[in-house]
């Protein structure tokens, strides 16, 4: 048995005995020899024959930057648009016509101060051109809004006041300029009721001239909507709307008016419909979770504001949103985090940002913080209107810290 397995497993011979190289390994050294010859000698020409010459990719002009710019922001891609435009521009600066599209851009992507930056540089390239001026109108309108956000109304007016004087200026270069009307009437109604009916005034002229720009009929919807007036400020949304489909800041403002005209359905679902046309859209988050905050419910709200800030970590708002959803769910640590960096951007206390001062207040409060806590109620006492309820909830909050320390519990 043995024998037979060791006959299994041994290596069969070679049929012929192993003397040294075969002939076919002797051809195959010798030709192999001769052609590292010929490659030495004649080096270039075989690099030549094997790496093919590279092929220099075609140049693209400023203009084809700019059809690609167009066709970005019609299929609602407005920061590669952005870039596009920015190439073309550095492509061929002296270019005006590049310009003005970029600012708009800026603005309606909210980024004011660049769009002013550009608006600068369009003013010296071109300060005879009226199409220059209203850009620069729309640029100062939205720096002016971000300002106000931010509870800085005298550096708002002064910026709104800045956009009145270049569309001013458009309409004097060109006194059929549609969209200068329109962008003096949305500065003027941000102004108050005082300079309302100079802005009804001036959208209403806005809408003679050009009965198809979203702008005009946008700047006519913001004085309905500051008098009051909602349906008719929907109406005109509605048709700016029809004329501009893509635009989700007209989405966005025409969601809050629903909202606010008990349409709510109507509003988260318009507000849904700008995240799915542009997922990148902080606005849109962050006004779901106001939404679903004033509707009591709070982890819908905190999904969307938490998704706002992602987006957009400098919208103090958003932050302050984030923070009062936290503070409703008893995540102090939390609401403290987002509410500071909130406050610090408010800076002074004003009757549309008292509660979250009061807010922040009650989260210290909470977390046995009332050396923290007092200095936030007392600011908004100093600030907002006498028997309001921002003033209400400030004294009481005072009133919960004096009590804790009265029993030992506050610090």
């Amino acid at each position: 048995m043995i024998a037979s397995q060791i006959m299994i497993i041994e290596r069969r011979r070679p049929r012929y005995p192993r003397r040294g190289p075969s002939c076919l390994m002797v051809l195959v050294f010798v030709l192999g020899a001769v052609l590292g010859m010929y490659v030495i000698g004649n080096a270039e020409e075989v690099r030549d024959a094997i790496i093919p010459t590279p092929t220099i990719e075609p140049t693209r002009t400023a203009t084809e930057y700019a059809t690609s710019a167009a066709l970005y922001e019609r299929d609602g891609e407005l920061e590669n648009a952005i870039t596009a435009y920015e190439t073309a521009i550095n492509l061929e600066p002296n270019k005006i016509e590049f310009y003005m599209p970029l600012i708009q851009l800026l603005t309606e992507t909210e980024q004011p101060q660049a769009a002013l930056e550009w608006s600068e540089k369009a003013v010296v390239l071109a300060a005879d051109n009226d199409r220059v001026w209203s850009a620069v109108a729309s640029a100062h309108i939205a720096n002016a809004d971000r300002l106000a956000e931010t509870s800085d109304p005298v550096s708002a007016d002064l910026q709104y006041t800045e956009a009145i004087n270049a569309a001013e200026r458009a309409i004097e270069l060109n006194p059929e300029n549609a969209e200068a009307y329109a962008y003096m009437g949305t500065a003027l109604s941000r102004l108050g009721l005082e300079r309302i009916a100079e802005a009804q005034e001036r959208a209403a002229w806005a809408v003679e001239l050009a009965p198809e720009s979203p702008e005009a009929r946008r700047a006519l919807a913001n004085v309905f909507e500051q008098l009051g007036q909602y349906d008719n400020a929907i109406n005109e949304y509605m048709i700016a709307l029809d004329f501009n489909p893509n635009s989700t800041d007209l989405r966005i403002d025409l969601a809050y008016l629903f909202f606010f005209t008990e349409r709510r359905q109507e509003a988260i679902l318009t507000l849904q419909e700008v995240t799915e046309l542009d997922p990148s859209n902080a606005d849109a988050f962050d006004g779901l979770g106001y939404f679903y905050f004033v509707l009591g419910q709070y982890p819908r709200a905190e999904e969307s504001a938490y998704q706002a800030v992602m987006l957009d970590p400098e919208m103090t708002r958003a932050h302050a949103h984030l923070g009062a959803a936290y503070f409703k769910q008893f995540k102090y640590d939390s609401a403290i985090e987002e509410l500071e960096l909130a406050i610090e951007a408010y800076g002074d206390v004003s009757q549309a940002n008292s509660t979250y001062f009061n807010m922040l207040g009650l989260a210290y409060y909470y977390q046995s913080r009332c050396d923290d806590a007092e200095p936030m109620f007392e600011k908004v006492l100093l600030s907002v209107e006498p028997d309001s309820i921002p003033e209400a909830n400030a004294l009481e909050g005072l009133e919960l810290c004096r009590q804790a320390q009265l029993g030992g519990t506050g610090q």
